[in-house]
Parts: structure tokens; sequence; C-alpha cells
């Protein structure tokens, strides 16, 4: 098998044909928006049809979880050849996604459908500070209202969003971890070490990989994603976000597709995950990772492209998108031989990194001191 097919034709499918061209074989990617497929990395777009998808691609995977109905993606995305079938079925709706969760007995925070305005103030009796999340289309902090303890619930649309939300309880965990891993069509599958990720007004801000102090976690979190793909019968790489709590993982998310918080593996490891999710989906044996030390991943967001970050320590990918605030335009990699290395070279990072991000080490440090 040489040829696959990425529903989605942003930077994460880019990403996945780069990976590809590397391995001798082939990553096409259909934009959903446009209708149109754009072969490899090249921007020129060519139409196609039902038939010629079929004929070209025995394997179809996507970067994104909602689709528009135009097009072929969504048709696509229900095909047969796509091995994330289940998974769109069953994540893109929080409601289903937990209802999941709940019945392979994997942790979770406390929650419920927001079915009526009553709802969310029984759900505020009950747990105290809440977190409500509108069931699709939310990410990146869109979709997501906070309620503390006491707190003011006309600020959430509850007549907009009946039937149409969750509410959890609000976790007061002692950190955010995330797990990526490949399942491949045989069934075999590969883990990378627990990630250490820091969000600012919902979005991700850092990564810090591996994290410290989770060795006891990881059969645990590799345990979990593992049951999640088998469940959903998925194929290629896969992330779960995880609230750590009292020596605990919670599940927060699941990702059918490459990952944010996995960026760091492209200099923080001998397989980045985008030649892991092409390994997995072309047949190539999973081999084992070698981790090359303490990585860290800044997201650049809303920022223009700055020259003197190439002076800078790291790498910088950028994704060639227009710039607007709050979107991810690009991510910089630093590795380091230890972790207050790594410290002193992110300050040169400080001009796109928010206030306290120096905590967010420190905190890791820490872990690893005591």
């Amino acid at each position: 098998m040489n040829r696959v097919l990425v529903l989605g034709g942003g930077q994460l499918g880019l990403m996945m044909a780069e990976a590809a061209a590397r391995l001798g074989l082939v990553v096409d990617r259909y934009d959903p928006e446009r209708a149109v497929l754009l072969p490899g990395t090249s921007d020129l777009a060519v139409p196609i049809t039902w038939e010629e998808c079929l004929e070209r691609y025995p394997v179809i995977t996507v970067e994104r979880e909602a689709f528009p109905d135009t097009g072929l993606s969504a048709q696509l995305a229900a095909s047969d050849r796509c091995v994330a079938r289940g998974a769109l079925a069953t994540i893109p709706d929080r409601f289903d996604q937990k209802s999941m969760l709940d019945r392979l007995g994997i942790p979770t925070a406390p929650w419920r459908l927001l079915d009526r305005a009553d709802d969310l103030a029984a759900a505020v009796a009950d747990f105290g500070g809440v977190v409500v999340k509108a069931r699709s289309g939310g990410y990146d902090g869109r979709g997501t209202w906070i309620v503390g303890e006491g707190g003011d619930l006309g600020a959430v649309p509850v007549d907009e969003l009946a039937g149409r939300a969750i509410v959890e309880k609000k976790i007061p965990f002692r950190r955010e971890l995330s797990i990526v891993g490949a399942r491949a069509l045989s069934g075999e599958t590969l883990f990378y070490p627990l990630t250490r990720n820091w969000h600012v007004d919902g979005i991700l801000r850092l990564s810090l990989a591996p994290a410290n102090a989770s060795a006891a976690l990881q059969p645990h979190a590799e345990n979990t994603l593992r049951r999640i793909m088998e469940e959903l019968d998925f194929a290629g790489v896969m992330a779960v976000e995880f609230f750590e709590q009292d020596g605990e993982l919670l599940v927060n998310e699941i990702a059918p597709r490459v990952h944010n918080s996995g960026h760091w593996t492209h200099e923080g490891a001998d397989w980045s995950q985008f030649d892991l999710h092409v390994h997995a989906l072309a047949g190539v044996p999973l081999h084992s990772l070698n981790v090359h030390g303490p990585t860290a991943m800044v997201n650049l967001i809303g920022t223009p492209f700055d020259q003197a970050w190439l002076q800078h320590p790291g790498v910088v990918h950028w994704y060639g998108k227009s710039v607007r605030p709050g979107r991810k335009v690009g991510h910089a990699n630093l590795t380091a031989s230890t972790l207050d290395t790594l410290r002193e070279d992110l300050r040169a990072w400080a001009d796109v990194l928010p206030k306290g991000f120096e905590k967010v080490l420190d905190s890791e440090l820490d872990l690893d001191r005591g």
C-alpha cells in the first residue's frame, strides 16, 4: 500500500504528506471546503470524483473530526476505507464520547447532559464549580463556559445549549497531561511518553515531554488509549488528554488524529507522530521509539512570522496560514540535555509565551527533584 488520502486541507495533513514523502509513500489531501484534491504537499488544487478516490486510495484518514455535507468529504469519512470511521461516529459528540468512556469503565470528570435550564443549577449544587461544553464543535476554548462555585450562571446561554451541551464537574487537577500513540491496521500499538501541557484560555501554549515523575502513570495512560482505539477499531495516531488528580488520570478529551501536544516529536523523537501515523496506515512495522531528551513545544499563536526566531534555540515550523487572533500559525521545538537547560532556552521565546510559563517549568523541576 503506497497511497493514503487524508480528509482536511490544514497543516496536520500537510505534515502527514511531508512524512510520507520521506518514506517513498504518497499522502494526498482532500480539502473539504473547496471540494478539491491537493496532491502531496502541493497547493495546486485538482478536481477528483468519488470513483477516482476509490480507485486511487485504499486507505482514508482524517486530520479533523467534522466535515461539511458538500463535496465528497462526509461520504469518504463514512466509507469502509476510512480508518477513523468508528471514531468519527463517536468522538465529535461529547455526550457520545463520555458515554463510551463510562461504558468502558474509564474514569472521567463526573458529568451529565445539559438538557434544560434547571440542569445547570442542579449540577452546580452537586458538583460546585462546573465546566459547560458544547456537545460538538468547540475547540481551543470555544464552546466552553466555566462556572466557579457560587459563580454567575447567567453567563452560560443555557436556553441555546439545552440538549446541545454537557456539564462536567470542574476538576482541581495537579497538571494536564496527554498521551499520543498509534495503532496499526494489524492491531500493533506504540506510544510516546506522557506529555505535560499548559493551556491558557483553553488554548495549548506549551508542551513539555517527557512529563516528569510520570513513569507510574504511563502504563495506565497507554492502556486507556489502547482500549479506546480497539473499541473504535481505529488505525493511525490518536491522542488522549488527561487531568492528573491525586496520582490518578481522568480523561478530559480524545482526539482521533495527530495532535497539537504531539508536535514536540518532530525534533524530540526518532519518529515524529506524523511518521508514525503514516507507518501505521502503510503497514510499516511500528519500531520502538527513541526520545532524544527533554523537549518543549511552543505554539505560535496569532502572530506574524519573525525572522528573529531563527536565531532562537530550537526549530521553527511555520504553517503558511493567514494570521488572526487566537489562530495557531506555527510552533517551535526546543530540545535540551536537561530540563534546567531547557528552562533557560525557553526564555528566548518569552515574547510569544504568556506570563507564568516559567512556573510550569519550575513545577516540573520540583517533581523531578522531589
